[in-house]
């Protein structure tokens, strides 16, 4: 649950600490105090989007902490492990977010720097926010979908559903790509066979094209080479004073005498090795004259490297990449010719993703029939409390395989008689405002109770409502205080006084800057608010009496 929410430089907020106990927290103060502020800097903790324009002016940067005790939220636990943001003992976790005044906006869990989108994931594991405006998106089908979805509380089919869907549609995407391409594949594989014909009569061997540049490069330069090869021949070992013999004339000399003499003997060792090196340089020498080839075999070769060339402009590559463009070439063909292989392949697989999807989309229409039975039992037993008994609430599910979604097989639509006789309707063609926010807040009320995060936020959701509906929407939040913790923005006193815990919002003003700021409530503190919002301006005896019958202390 949420412990605590430290703001500072936040909208008209310069500094903020307000600590959060389990059960119901009411959050009241006069129209424009900022009864919101702390919400909507707890929502930027939760990674929320924000702008420059939250940053309080003159200040360089807002600064957000929520810090929310977890030790009993393994998956949240588990989650920060695997994210590498847990902290020693793993039963507290803090969201920071810092807004500057530039629009910069930066995000912390348990101190260490995160995308926004991680913040935002975490948060949704630990407060889910209804606001005013909730009774807005009842107009739009879709959201009736994901309500019940809520309510059914079942997010691991609801994600294999949506993953084998996915799997589908991509193979469908392939098998559409590939009969299109089949579609010009008759005129492409004449081409190919073409130009392969090219290729297969070129008879190009690997590495032969280098190797005929070397050749032609050594014939090219006959003459120098065979000249440079019997200058070397000479001065080596052929010459009348080569140096082997010059070296072998040396050894003779000094060899008898190299027992005697220690730099001699090495002497003799050294001169040994030049005759082995030159003798091995002489060799190498002969073997490269005889390799030299005859210049009889430089048109051939030109020719040859003539034919590499032409087909390289032709295919504008390297001649060196020609064998590698011809496989290129006999892999498309390759394609084309399997290809309707490769269709039948893929119509396979499809046909399995759908048949497996399928199982998961009947899975889940056969949980949200249950959960539509309970959901429009929930609801209607709610609404009879908030005055509407007459009123008729039914969640329809259509079913239709043949209309498949990533969502499963199933349309949700929320339908409504608020008169005996009226036959049910759509929510935006028969509901009136003041009764669209009451059947708007038995359906928060109700998805409430199957959520697993572990704190609630109502923002002023009461509003619409007055007298003693207010009365049942208090006790009904104060309810779901037991298994939740609850945090409620109201106006209406019959809300605020079944709290557990009160904060009073105040708006002030010094010199030309104005601050808010919140502040707990004590029973004496309680009764004047409660009085306040009952009477107005003016508390009475009689409103403050009122006040302390109200309160559940």
């Amino acid at each position: 649950m949420l412990i605590s929410l430290t703001v500072n430089n936040f909208a008209i907020a310069e500094q903020l600490t307000v600590d959060f106990n389990s059960g119901m927290t009411a959050i009241t103060g006069e129209t424009g105090a900022g009864k919101s502020i702390a919400l909507d800097a707890l929502g930027l903790a939760l990674g929320n989007r924000g702008d420059s324009g939250m940053v309080k002016h003159g200040a360089d940067k807002a600064d957000i902490y929520a810090l929310f005790d977890i030790s009993q939220l393994k998956h949240v636990q588990a989650w920060l492990v695997e994210q590498e943001l847990d902290d020693c003992d793993n039963t507290e976790c803090l969201l920071r977010r810092v807004l500057s005044a530039e629009g910069r906006s930066r995000a912390f869990i348990n101190g260490k720097p995160c995308k926004l989108s991680m913040q935002a994931e975490i948060g949704s594991m630990l407060v889910d926010i209804h606001s005013q405006h909730a009774h807005h998106q009842l107009m739009k089908n879709e959201h009736h979908q994901v309500l019940l979805d809520a309510f059914n509380n079942k997010p691991k089919l609801l994600d294999s559903t949506r993953k084998h869907y996915s799997n589908w549609q991509k193979t469908k995407h392939a098998i559409a790509q590939l009969i299109r391409s089949n579609e010009a594949a008759d005129t492409r594989k004449d081409y190919l066979e073409f130009q392969l014909d090219e290729f297969e009569q070129l008879a190009i061997s690997k590495n032969e094209y280098l190797q005929l540049e070397l050749q032609h490069k050594k014939i090219a330069n006959a003459a120098a080479l065979t000249d440079a090869c019997q200058l070397g021949l000479n001065l080596c070992r052929e010459g009348d004073e080569n140096i082997h013999r010059l070296l072998s004339q040396t050894l003779s000399a000094i060899a008898p005498l190299s027992t005697d003499s220690e730099d001699l003997k090495e002497a003799e060792e050294l001169l040994q090795s030049a005759l082995i090196q030159v003798e091995e340089a002489a060799h190498s020498i002969r073997n490269a004259a005889d390799n030299i080839g005859s210049s009889s075999d430089l048109p051939a070769i030109e020719a040859r490297l003539q034919q590499f060339h032409d087909l390289a402009r032709k295919h504008k590559v390297p001649a060196a990449d020609l064998l590698m463009q011809q496989e290129a070439l006999q892999q498309e063909l390759d394609n084309i010719v399997n290809a309707d292989q490769n269709l039948l392949k893929l119509e396979a697989q499809a046909k399995q993703q759908l048949d497996e999807f399928n199982t998961y989309a009947i899975k889940l229409t056969k949980a949200r029939a249950i959960a539509a039975k309970a959901l429009s039992k929930g609801i209607q037993e709610k609404l009879s409390l908030l005055g509407m008994r007459h009123c008729q609430f039914n969640c329809e599910l259509n079913t239709n395989e043949n209309t498949p979604s990533a969502l499963g097989h199933d349309h949700v639509e929320f339908l409504v008689s608020t008169n005996p006789g009226q036959p049910a309707a759509p929510l935006n063609k028969i509901a009136s405002g003041g009764e669209l926010s009451r059947i708007s807040l038995a359906i928060q009320v109700i998805t409430a109770t199957s959520s697993t995060v572990p704190s609630l936020v109502f923002d002023e959701v009461d509003v619409g409502i007055g007298g003693a509906t207010s009365e049942v929407v208090g006790k009904l939040l104060r309810e779901l205080g037991n298994c939740a913790q609850i945090i409620s923005v109201t106006h209406q006193a019959q809300v605020a006084s079944q709290a557990n815990q009160h904060y009073l919002v105040k708006k002030s003003s010094k010199n030309t800057s104005t601050q808010t700021s919140m502040q707990v409530l004590d029973k004496e503190g309680r009764i004047n608010e409660i009085a306040r919002m009952l009477g107005g301006v003016e508390i009475t005896a009689t409103t403050k009496q009122h006040a302390k019958e109200m309160l559940c202390l």
